[in-house]
This record gives structure tokens, C-alpha cells and sequence, in this order.
């Protein structure tokens, strides 16, 4: 019998996601010996653009705003809700661009079919990764308490500009999601 240890999982898992797959395992399945992954709608097909970039040059600065309150909500049908104290206010640079890297992570436990999702808005416009295909970014999908993070990146030029983080539902007000003990952190970089 073949044993498989975590270095060769990760290693094959780097493998199979540079040759374009796509990995639903997750260690509570080894569990059960099962794979699933949560259920999504279906969306209308669109061309691939595949990965683009977000880079930047030295690190400048970081805002971080911090919160141990919890945050429950009903079911939102794909309505967008802001996380209450999850936004940062930033000044772009005068010349060019500066690139910002915003990590949220967060207790979360979702009640329902679907999943709850997870945006990061721009002066109210969704910020990359965002799902512009009819399909919300997952963030959480099981009644259950778990620990999950998201890292999203935008350029912001000249002016004040706003960084929020919305939540939302794919099902209706029979659902629910929760978010506590949260972090958003905003990384500037050149």
C-alpha cells in the first residue's frame, strides 16, 4: 500500500493546478473517504481570460481593521451587505498607481444550499478576484464553524478612494451566514 505524506500531496496538488485542474479535496474528506464540493449554479459560458497580474514594487504602508463582534445575516439572494467596520479609506498616489493587496479573513458558519460569498469593493466597484460570471465568490459553504481567508488586488491611482468588504447569500432569507473575530488587512505597495 502506497502512503501518501502532506509534501507529496501539496506537490502533486502544485502539479495538477499548473496543468489547469481543479481540486476539491479537503482534509475532512479524507475523513470519510468522500470528495464533494459545494454546489454551484449553473452560469452561461464565456471566454477564458486566464490569470492576469496585480504585482507591485516595494511595500509602503498597511491598514488594518480588526473585529471580535459577530455579524449575522439572512439569506440576501445574491444581494451584496457590507461587513459592519470592514473598510478602509486610502489616498492614491499623485502620479502613476499603487497597488493594494487586501486580505479578509474570518470566522464563518453558513446555514443553507448555497454558500455565502465574499467581495472587496473599489469606490462600490468589485475588486479582482470577482465572480463576473453569474457565479459568487465562495467564501464559506457548511454549518460549521471554520476559519477562512481571501486575498484580493487592485491598482488605485490619484484621489481618496474607499476598500469595503461585502457579503452575500446565493439563497433567500431561509439562509443565513455569520462572520466573527475578523481581519482586513490592506497592504500598499509602489
Amino acid at each position: 500500500m502506497l502512503r501518501s505524506t502532506p509534501a507529496a500531496v501539496a506537490g502533486l496538488a502544485t502539479i495538477a493546478l499548473i496543468g489547469g485542474a481543479a481540486l476539491t479535496w479537503s482534509p475532512s474528506d479524507a475523513a470519510t473517504g468522500g470528495s464533494r464540493a459545494p454546489a454551484q449554479r449553473t452560469v452561461p459560458a464565456r471566454a477564458a481570460t486566464g490569470p492576469v497580474s496585480c504585482n507591485g514594487g516595494a511595500a509602503k504602508s498597511l491598514a488594518t481593521r480588526l473585529s471580535a463582534d459577530p455579524f449575522s445575516f439572512s439569506g440576501t439572494s445574491d444581494a451584496d451587505v457590507a461587513v459592519p467596520g470592514a473598510q478602509v479609506t486610502v489616498r492614491g498616489p499623485k502620479k502613476g498607481t499603487d497597488t493594494f493587496l487586501i486580505t479578509f479573513s474570518a470566522e464563518t458558519y453558513y446555514a443553507g444550499g448555497g454558500w455565502m460569498s465574499l467581495e472587496v469593493q473599489r469606490d462600490g466597484v468589485p475588486v479582482a478576484p470577482f465572480a463576473d460570471n453569474g457565479s459568487p465568490f465562495a467564501f464559506a459553504s457548511e454549518a460549521a464553524y471554520q476559519s477562512n481567508s481571501a486575498q484580493f488586488c487592485t491598482k488605485i491611482g490619484h484621489g481618496v478612494h474607499t476598500l469595503s468588504v461585502q457579503t452575500s447569500t446565493t439563497g433567500d432569507a431561509t439562509e443565513s451566514g455569520w462572520l466573527d473575530d475578523w481581519t482586513m488587512s490592506v497592504q500598499r505597495f509602489e
